[in-house]
């Protein structure tokens, strides 16, 4: 790797690097057998094919694109190394030149930005007394009346109820994206299927089939707007909840000696969830006050960056539930510029939290050692249902010593607060 040329164009930094033939050979070299059973060649056996072969039927830069992708992250990482810089972001490049003796690219860089904070420690903070009121109370015994409900399993299902069932849907015979599920705890009468499904689903029994038709709204997804839709269905059980009654024999069968000894239990429980919840606000109180009188320019790129993460958690989340982002954005009538735009101010909250953060790490001096990281996979790996060495490999030992370090800061602002009881 040569470093031709350094300079400022604006606030950026740009670089301009050359990978040299020897590294470019070999990078070709690399690319080829990892790629040369994918490219068929006509008269030669799949897997077969040489490199001049390959490069006779696809041209002599059929290889490049690849060769490029496995050499400009170490000739960047060490240009950057050499000049010392701190990146924001991942930089933009351009290939100026390229051929068979090596390429020369420009990485237009944004330096990780200065970051000028006001106090941060020994803020004062006012702290109310945590009590339950009367409504507390009542809204804790409902809860727990809720969350615990008397549950039956009647041999047909009446609107009201949660019947479990598998479903796939058909339009002129044929399945549609998103018509399907498994084991969907359907409650009747809660509207969240299409209008006259859930009422066709009343009655049946479980381990019953059935097909129901319906048609779909006219503002529905262009797709299957105003179609009609049969939708094959199968139950496997049926729920019937109905609200709990707090009564001593209840109390003693639940593990407590009456009646009373669970009142207490759950307004304990409630007292402590508010008591978190106080702690929390507490917390976001300090927190933004911090973000909020640092001073900063953050670069755009930084900002991008965050938003691509966000939007990349939220297809993830999408996937796992069986639906693809395309689907989501069809069914909210949003295009991918619109949930950008609404999850642009969440990107910029979390790129200011980062920065403060990082920046009373760096003063206070806060150093997470290789110790302190393996007792985090330790701590981390059951909670996830994963060895440590599988925490290690979802999440680099550099991010976590990183998180961990924003964690310590955070909490030198939390921590040294001067609460004032209101």
């Amino acid at each position: 790797m040569i470093l031709i040329k350094r300079e400022q164009q604006g606030k950026q930094e740009l670089l301009t690097i050359q990978v040299e033939q020897a590294e470019w050979s070999a990078a070709l070299e690399q690319a080829y057998r990892e790629n040369f059973a994918l490219l068929p060649v006509e008269g030669c056996e799949p897997g077969k094919a040489t490199r001049q072969q390959l490069e006779e039927v696809y041209g002599a830069d059929a290889l490049y694109q690849e060769a490029v992708n496995l050499t400009y992250p170490i000739a960047l990482v060490e240009a950057v190394r050499r000049e010392n810089l701190t990146v924001a972001a991942a930089p933009a490049l351009e290939i100026q030149s390229i051929g068979p003796e090596g390429y020369v690219f420009l990485a237009r860089i944004d330096p990780y930005p200065q970051v000028q904070l006001g106090q941060y420690k020994y803020l004062p903070v006012t702290v109310e007394k945590v009590e339950l009121t009367d409504i507390d109370m009542e809204a804790a015994m409902a809860a727990y009346c809720q969350q615990n409900p008397h549950v039956e399993h009647p041999d047909r299902s009446a609107m009201g109820d949660q019947v479990v069932i598998d479903f796939e849907g058909f339009v002129d015979g044929v399945a549609f994206p998103g018509g399907k599920g498994e084991g969907y705890p359907l409650a009747l009468g809660s509207g969240e299927f299409i209008p006259g499904f859930e009422e066709q689903v009343a009655g049946i029994r479980p381990g019953e089939e059935r097909d129901i038709t319906v048609t779909f709204p006219e503002d529905y997804t262009p797709a299957l707007s105003g179609k009609t839709a049969v939708f094959h269905v199968k139950a496997h059980q049926v729920s019937r909840y109905s609200p709990l009654e707090l009564t001593e024999e209840y109390a003693v069968q639940a593990g407590f000696e009456n009646l009373s000894q669970l009142r207490q239990k759950i307004l304990a429980d409630a007292l402590a969830r508010k008591e978190q919840a106080a702690q929390t606000g507490l917390a976001d109180t300090l927190i933004g006050q911090v973000t909020r009188e640092m001073q900063v320019e953050i670069p755009e790129s930084m900002l991008e960056s965050q938003l691509n993460g966000l939007m990349q958690e939220m297809e993830n989340q999408l996937a796992q539930q069986g639906f693809s982002m395309d689907n989501y954005l069809e069914a909210a009538g949003l295009t991918r510029d619109d949930l950008r735009q609404q999850a642009r101010q969440n990107a910029e909250q979390s790129v200011r939290f980062e920065l403060a953060m990082t920046e009373i790490a760096r003063l206070e001096g806060i150093t997470i050692t290789d110790e302190e990281v393996s007792r985090k996979y330790e701590e981390m790996a059951p909670l996830y249902q994963m060895t440590p060495e599988q925490m290690r490999k979802a999440l680099p030992p550099e991010r976590l010593a990183h998180d961990l370090r924003l964690a310590r800061a955070r909490a030198i602002v939390i921590n040294t607060a001067k609460r004032i009881t209101d």
